[in-house]
């Protein structure tokens, strides 16, 4: 097995937190829109959007 260097754990650490703060800043950049489009849907659907993103 080979071992990972210091450098590829940055660039991997890098990575993981690069990706978290897009899908953050797509959370708050979408949220209130998604959460109104779902408001007005079937109860059902509604509800489970409810569930996840109050």
């Amino acid at each position: 097995m080979s071992e990972l260097t210091i450098e590829q754990l940055i660039k991997i650490i890098l990575g993981v937190l690069v990706v978290v703060a897009v899908v953050v800043g797509l959370y708050f950049f979408f949220g209130q829109r998604v959460s109104e489009f779902f408001k007005g849907l079937s109860p059902g659907i509604a509800g489970f959007w409810r569930a996840f993103y109050g």
